[in-house]
C-alpha cells in the first residue's frame, strides 16, 4: 500500500505557511534538516509555490491589520449549497467558506496539497482509498468536524443526483463511503482508479456539517433550501451578508483552524456583481474595487499604466467552446454545425482580444493527457468547406434565424458572436445575439427544449482526459431526471461515444484507456457537437495595495492568502 505523505521539509514550509509555527522556529527547523538531502527537496517544493514562501518570510516580520477587499466579480453566485453545481465565482466562494480534503491553489500547474485529509493511501489495487482527517478542524459554530461529516457530504452529494454528482457518481455508492473512526473515511471504488485522489481534489467537494444540514431539512432534502443561501462550513470564511443577485459579503473567521499563510490577511471580502466589463475597469482605476475579474483584453494596456492598478494575465484550462444544440433545430443537424464550424474566422477573433488567445483545435486543451495535435477533423475558417457542408442541409438557402446566447457584460464573448454574425449574413442567416445572465443561461441548459441554438460557453475540468470528456459527451450528464448542466448543453447523445465513456470509467489499462480517449475524441470531432475555439486567459486587475496573489489556473483568485498593505501605494 502507497502512502501519499508529505516529507519533513515540505511539512515544515506547510506549517510556517499555514501560520502554525514562527519565522524563528521554521528557521530552526530548517535548518535542522540534515542539510544536503532536505535542501535537495525543499526548492523543488518551493519553485512551484515560491511567492507563498518569499511573501510568507516578509510578512512575517511585522503584522498587517486586516482590511476589508472590495471584489468586482463579473457574475453572480446562484446557490452555495455544497450539492448542487459548480462555476467560477461559486467554487470561489465555497473555497472559503468550506474545507475540502485537499487543496489546489497552491501554484499552476497546480499542485495537490493537505485539506481535511493529512495523509491518503489506496489499496494495492486502486479500489479502496483510506483517508486520515484532521482532528482540529471546527465548524463556524464551534463543533468538530470528524469523519462522519466527510461521509454525510460526499453521500448527500450522490443523493442529490446534480451536476456536482455526476463524475463522483461513476466511482461511488453511497455505502461505499465509511467513516470507521473520527478521523479515518474509506471509500471503496465501483472501479479502481490510480488517479483517485486528484479527481477529489479537483471535484472540490465542500464539507458541510451534518448536524447543521439536518437540522435546517425541510421534506427530506439534506437541507438543500436551506443551504442555497446559507452556510454550514469550516473554512476561512463565514457569511457576513448575503444579497442574491447583487452582493455577498463574507467575515474572517480569525482563529481558523489551518491558520492563515502569513501574518498578514484579509478582515472580509465584498464581492459585487459586477457584469458590465467597462465598470469592473472603471471600478479598479477609481479605487472602487481592489480586485476585479475577467478584464477586458483591451483594458490591459490602461490598467497597467495607471499608478494604483496593474493585471495579472494567466491561461489555464478555462476553454470556450460554441456549444450546438444537437437535439433540436438547424444545429440537430451535422452537416449544418459542421458547417457552422467551418465559417467562423479564428484569426479575427484573436485580433478582438490583442491576440491573448491560445486557439483550441480539439475538444480538451492543450496540457490535458490525451491530446493530439494531430487529431483529425479539425475545423479552420474555410468558407468553401463552409458551404459545401451547407449545401448537403435542407437550408442551402438560408432564410432561417439562431439565438447566440452569451453572458451579458462580457465583451469577448460578445465579439465572438458578431463575428459570427457577420458571415452568416453571406448566406442569408440570421444570427440573433441573445445577451443572458449567467444563472438564466444554467438554467436553460438543463434541457434541449429550453437550451440555446448556440451558446458560448466556458468550460474548465481538472487535467484528467475522463472528465472532460464524460462531463461533456455523456448524454448520462443531461439526459437524466434532474436535467443537464452547462458543460452539457450541446446535449449530445451517440451510443458508441457513450459505451466508450462507460468504458474508460472503469479501465484500468492505460494503453486501453489512450485509445478510448483517441477514438472518442475522434468521433466528438466529427459529430461537432461543438466548436473548440480558445484557451481564454484569465486577466484579473488588482490594486498595488493586495498582496499575496498567486495564480493557480482559475478566474478568480484565492482570498484566504490575501492582504491589503496601505503603504504600498
Amino acid at each position: 500500500m502507497s502512502k501519499n505523505t508529505i516529507d519533513p521539509a515540505r511539512k515544515l514550509l506547510a506549517e510556517f505557511e499555514a501560520g502554525r509555527i514562527s519565522r524563528r522556529q521554521f528557521l530552526v527547523g530548517f535548518s535542522a534538516l540534515a542539510g544536503a538531502a532536505a535542501l535537495a527537496v525543499v526548492p523543488t517544493v518551493a519553485a512551484k509555490n515560491a511567492p507563498v514562501a518569499e511573501r510568507s518570510v516578509a510578512a512575517a516580520r511585522r503584522a498587517v491589520t486586516p482590511k476589508v477587499m472590495i471584489y468586482g466579480g463579473s457574475q453572480d453566485i446562484a446557490t452555495i449549497d455544497p450539492s448542487d453545481r459548480t462555476d467560477y465565482s461559486i467554487n470561489a466562494i465555497m473555497r472559503q467558506i468550506y474545507d475540502r480534503l485537499f487543496r489546489f491553489e497552491g501554484g499552476w500547474p497546480q499542485p495537490v496539497e493537505q485539506g481535511l485529509a493529512q495523509k491518503w493511501s489506496p489499496s494495492a489495487d486502486a479500489s479502496e482509498w483510506t483517508f486520515t482527517i484532521t482532528d482540529k478542524a471546527k465548524f463556524h459554530d464551534g463543533s468538530a468536524l470528524t469523519s462522519a461529516d466527510v461521509v454525510y457530504s460526499y453521500q448527500r452529494t450522490l443523493r442529490a443526483q446534480k451536476q456536482r454528482s455526476s463524475l463522483l457518481a461513476g466511482f461511488l455508492d453511497e455505502s461505499g463511503i465509511v467513516a470507521k473512526d473520527d478521523t479515518t473515511v474509506v471509500m471503496t471504488l465501483k472501479t479502481p482508479y490510480g488517479a483517485f485522489d486528484r479527481l477529489l481534489a479537483f471535484l472540490e467537494q465542500p464539507i458541510v456539517s451534518m448536524a447543521i444540514a439536518k437540522a435546517n431539512e425541510v421534506n427530506g432534502d439534506d437541507g438543500a433550501a436551506y443551504l442555497v443561501d446559507h452556510e454550514a462550513g469550516s473554512g476561512p470564511f463565514k457569511i457576513k451578508d448575503w444579497q442574491i443577485g447583487s452582493q455577498y459579503e463574507i467575515e474572517a473567521v480569525e482563529d481558523y483552524w489551518q491558520g492563515w499563510p502569513s501574518d498578514g490577511h484579509l478582515a472580509g471580502v465584498v464581492w459585487k456583481k459586477t457584469e458590465d466589463v467597462g465598470t469592473r475597469k472603471t471600478g479598479l482605476l477609481s479605487g472602487d474595487f481592489d480586485v476585479a475579474d475577467t478584464i477586458s483584453a483591451s483594458d490591459i494596456d490602461e490598467i497597467n499604466a495607471s499608478a494604483t492598478a496593474t493585471t495579472n494575465v494567466g491561461y489555464g484550462l478555462l476553454g470556450g467552446f460554441f456549444k450546438y444544440n444537437t437535439q433540436t433545430g438547424p444545429t440537430a443537424d451535422a452537416n449544418f454545425r459542421r458547417f457552422l464550424a467551418y465559417s467562423f474566422d479564428r484569426k479575427a477573433f484573436s485580433d478582438s482580444q490583442k491576440g491573448y488567445v491560445k486557439l483550441m483545435i480539439e475538444s480538451i486543451p492543450e496540457g490535458v493527457p490525451g491530446f493530439d495535435p494531430n487529431l483529425t477533423p479539425q475545423y479552420t475558417y474555410d468558407p468553401a468547406k463552409a458551404k459545401s457542408y451547407l449545401d448537403m442541409t435542407q437550408y442551402k438557402d438560408g432564410g432561417i434565424s439562431l439565438d447566440f446566447v452569451y453572458v451579458s457584460g462580457l465583451d469577448f464573448e460578445e465579439a465572438g458572436g458578431l463575428i459570427l454574425l457577420n458571415e452568416l449574413q453571406k448566406y442569408n442567416i440570421t444570427l440573433n445575439m441573445v445577451p443572458k445572465n449567467w444563472p438564466d443561461i444554467v438554467g436553460a441548459c438543463t434541457a434541449p427544449s429550453t437550451g440555446p441554438a448556440i451558446g458560448f460557453i466556458f468550460d474548465q475540468f481538472p487535467p484528467l482526459a475522463d472528465t472532460w470528456l464524460i462531463e461533456k459527451y455523456s448524454s448520462k450528464s443531461w439526459d437524466r431526471p434532474t436535467g443537464g448542466s452547462f458543460q452539457a448543453c450541446s446535449f449530445y447523445k451517440n451510443a458508441d461515444v457513450d459505451a466508450k465513456l462507460d468504458q474508460l470509467r472503469t479501465t484500468t489499462d492505460t494503453k486501453v484507456a489512450d485509445g478510448l480517449i483517441h477514438d472518442v475524441l475522434t468521433q466528438v470531432a466529427t459529430d461537432t457537437p461543438d466548436m473548440p475555439l480558445y484557451v481564454s486567459p484569465n486577466i484579473v486587475g488588482f490594486s498595488k495595495k493586495v498582496k499575496g496573489f498567486i495564480y493557480f489556473g482559475d478566474i478568480s483568485v484565492d482570498f484566504w492568502r490575501l492582504w491589503i498593505d496601505d503603504s504600498a501605494t
